[in-house]
Order: structure tokens, then C-alpha cells, then sequence
């Protein structure tokens, strides 16, 4: 007996991971609503049932009008979000048709970070004093008021892109302007938060079904991503017996809980504090960057996977198979310029610690735009044996690693020899 085909709509602009996987899954068929400036990024329309433009995936009221109309067409089984700018959009459908999947609040709550931070709050979670900028002529008044030093980002978004910590007065001039680095490049509300003095920065990736944590594995940042930008950035393992790690993985299960979350993967960032340890942000989502490599290469888990088979509302059963060792992800950056030279494939080949090294740009790549703490030149993927080895490798890595660019200055020759 063949299996039913399901009818599976996705709301997205450029995340390619979760439409790959529908697009080989013969039991599934795609249906794309998606923004006109995005439809590039997507090598193969043909093999997708139906593809829907709308001018923004987070107007909720014109993808519920283009979902309708489809809906003449197609009796969707599920719809999907894969990232921060479509997951409150999918929830709303899910909530509007009353299919099965994360809500609208709780999906708005995930990604709207002042609603994340109030939801937090209440269930008695420590998390940063914060402060809502409603308009982009408030932001200077609204940063003297909350007090400096501070953080101001977009309350929607992802990663660290387009994150600013304000200082002092000379900082708020430069934030305030329309053409200065946070307007130009978002659209208010904007998050102002308590600048955190830590001392190290965490993440925690799960997995949650009907409400309980199944699964939870605990990472400790080379560099706090906000820190992490222009030089080497990753992450490596924490051994799971290790107080550390089972501290940070209670504190993970409290913030389900106090999100609401039912089913679903989880990315949760948590800063440790002199006083303690304050949660940072958390994202129904998996993690950028190479964590869902790490998570592969340390546990078998394909965090893609699981997170479909949860936007699906379907079973997989999935025991967690831990390999020995520390797991690492080292992410080499990149500035903006024209890319010269990149090291070759073979850059780390005596190294043994490395496992596995990805070029991601060549010779002649323009780097331009707006660069997120995932962005990079190349990632190596490592295991040792211990984490007290893995500052000496960042190091003589991030040694290793040069990328070259033409506008770097040519270094001097030595004088001829008389």
C-alpha cells in the first residue's frame, strides 16, 4: 500500500535546509510562499507543487490572504517556518486554520525578543533589565533613559547581526542617525538590554516532545558571539556527566517549560555571570554556524531532521549515540573587500585534532553587506580528547588560517644585497 502524499507549506525567505529535505522526501509535497527578492536563492522551483510572492513573509494578514487562496487549491497538512522571520508567520496560519504544531503565541514569543524576555521574566528567570523602542526617533531618549553601558539590537532577528553596545554619548549619536549602522539596516522595535558583564557564554541544543526535554546536549563558546566578530568563532562540547554541563541543562529545561514550548528542536544561549548564570536568548530552531554538524559528529542527532519531523507533527525515533571526545567548530571570519587568496583544503593536514575542514569563499569573492556571526571564510570541524586543549588549537588554528584580500598591503621586500 503506498503512502499518502502530504501536502506541506512553507513560509520563507532564504533558510534552504528544511526545503532540501521536503524536496527529496517523496512522501511530501512543497508548496513555497516566499518574498520576489528571495526566489533566487532557490535552485529548484520546478520540483515544488505551487510557489506564492508576497512583498514580506512576516505580514501576517497578506500570507494568511495568498494561504487562503491556495487553499482553493490544496489541503495542506502542515506548514512550515524554518527561521526567525517566518516561524511567528507559520504559527498564525497554524493557530487561523487550527493545525497541529507550535501556536501563534508561543511561536511569537520565540522570536518577538521583548516578548521572549517578559515571558521569561514571570516564570522567575533571570534575564537582562530590557527596554522597547517603539520608534526609530525614540532611540536616542530611550537609551539615556534605560542608561549606559548598554545593548540595543532589532527585537526581531537572529544571530548577532545588527547588535550594538552603546557606551557613552558619542555612541548614541552614531546608533541615533537614520543612515547610521542600526536604522539603516532594520526597522524599529528595538530591544535595549542591561550590557551583562560575564564571564562565559553557553548554548544548549534539545530536543522537546510533548513538552519534555528527550534530549539536551550543552556547548561552551572559543568566544561570546558578540565578541566573536572579526576574528575566530565556534563552540565545543561540554562532557554531559560534568556539574557544569547538568546545571546548564536543568536551566534549559526551566525555560522550556517557561516558553510554552510543546514540540519542537531548541537553541538556548545562557551568559555565566558572577552572580550567576542569566539566560540570554532561545530560538525554536537549530543553531547556526556548524553546530548542527557537532551535533551530528557527537551524538548522532540531525537536528534538520528532528526539527522537520516536529513541523510535520510526525514520530522518528532517535536514540542519542554519544561518541567519545570534545566536538569543536572553529568559524574563520571574513571583512568586507575582494577576496585575494584563501588557504588551501589541506591548510590543517598536521593537525590530527582536525577532522574536517570547508572552504566557503574563493579568490575573486566580493564580500559586502551586513555580516552575522556565522559569517566566514571557513570552519574547521575538530575532536579532542580534552577541553583543556581546546585554547592552545583556537590558537595555533587562527595562526594557521589567513585569508588575503586586495586591499591589504603588500608586504615589504627585503633589500637586495650589496
Amino acid at each position: 500500500m503506498s503512502q499518502r502524499v502530504r501536502d506541506v507549506l512553507v513560509v520563507n525567505r532564504r533558510r534552504q535546509e528544511l526545503v532540501t529535505r521536503i524536496l527529496q522526501d517523496p512522501s511530501l509535497r512543497l508548496s513555497l510562499v516566499t518574498e520576489p527578492g528571495c526566489l533566487p536563492d532557490y535552485p529548484d522551483t520546478a520540483g515544488m507543487e505551487s510557489v506564492t510572492l508576497v512583498e514580506n513573509v512576516q505580514n501576517l494578514d497578506e500570507v494568511r490572504h495568498a494561504t487562503l487562496d491556495l487553499m482553493n487549491r490544496y489541503t495542506f497538512d502542515a506548514v512550515v517556518g524554518p527561521a526567525e522571520s517566518s516561524i511567528p508567520t507559520a504559527g498564525y496560519l497554524r493557530s487561523y486554520l487550527g493545525m497541529p504544531g507550535i501556536p501563534f503565541d508561543v511561536a511569537h514569543a520565540f522570536c518577538n525578543k521583548n516578548a521572549m524576555k517578559a515571558r521569561l521574566r514571570r516564570a522567575g528567570l533571570t534575564v537582562a533589565r530590557c527596554t522597547l523602542v517603539p520608534s526609530a526617533e525614540s532611540v536616542g531618549p530611550f537609551l539615556r533613559k534605560h542608561g549606559l553601558p548598554t545593548v540595543i539590537k532589532p527585537a526581531w532577528g537572529d544571530g548577532a547581526a545588527n547588535v550594538h553596545v552603546v557606551r557613552d554619548e558619542s555612541d548614541i549619536a552614531a546608533i541615533s542617525r537614520p543612515d547610521g549602522p542600526l536604522l539603516s539596516n532594520d526597522e524599529a522595535p528595538f530591544l535595549i538590554e542591561d550590557f551583562v558583564e560575564f564571564e562565559d557564554e553557553y548554548h544548549c541544543d534539545g530536543l522537546v516532545r510533548d513538552g519534555e526535554v528527550r534530549f539536551v546536549s550543552v556547548s561552551k563558546y572559543t568566544r561570546p558571539p558578540l565578541r566573536g566578530k572579526g576574528s575566530v568563532f565556534g563552540s565545543h562540547t561540554l562532557p554531559a556527566d560534568g556539574d557544569e554541563a547538568r546545571e546548564l541543562a536543568e536551566l534549559h529545561g526551566e525555560v522550556v517549560r517557561a516558553m510554552g514550548l510543546s514540540d519542537s528542536v531548541t537553541h538556548l544561549e545562557v551568559f555565566r555571570t558572577r552572580d550567576g548564570l542569566v539566560v540570554g536568548e532561545i530560538a525554536c530552531r537549530p543553531g547556526g554556524g556548524g553546530i548542527p554538524q557537532t551535533l551530528r559528529r557527537a551524538y548522532g542527532f540531525d537536528v534538520w531532521e528532528h526539527f522537520l519531523a516536529t513541523e510535520l507533527n510526525r514520530p522518528l525515533e532517535w536514540t542519542p549515540d554519544a561518541a567519545e571526545g570534545i566536538f569543536a567548530f572553529l568559524m574563520f571570519p571574513v571583512r568586507p573587500g575582494v577576496v585575494r587568496r584563501v588557504p588551501d583544503p589541506d591548510v590543517f593536514a598536521d593537525f590530527p585534532e582536525v577532522e574536517k575542514v570547508d572552504i566557503k569563499i574563493g579568490p575573486g569573492a566580493r564580500i559586502s553587506g551586513m555580516l552575522y556571526s556565522t559569517s566566514m571564510a571557513g570552519m574547521a570541524h575538530c575532536r579532542v580528547d580534552s577541553v583543556d586543549r581546546i585554547p592552545g588549537l583556537v590558537s595555533a588554528l587562527e595562526k594557521r588560517f589567513v585569508v588575503e584580500y586586495e586591499d591589504d598591503e603588500p608586504e615589504p621586500r627585503p633589500e637586495p644585497t650589496p
